[in-house]
């Protein structure tokens, strides 16, 4: 597989095939290529429509 496939989060070596099952690239091709933290990857919190809130309240921090 190229280069330039992304990681998918779901790192898992064959090394008899000498790829990642997640997304098919070799060890020296996801080398050194940084990985998300999981708060850059999650969206920003939407606040319940007003009609929600009133039924369930607004939740906590």
């Amino acid at each position: 597989m190229s280069s330039d496939a992304l990681c998918v989060g779901v790192c898992m070596i064959d090394w008899d095939a000498g790829i990642c099952l997640g997304c098919g690239r070799t060890p020296e091709e996801i080398e050194g290529v940084p990985v998300p933290s999981p708060a850059e990857t999650m969206p920003e919190a939407v606040p319940l429509p007003p009609n929600v809130a009133a039924q369930v309240g607004e939740g906590s921090d």
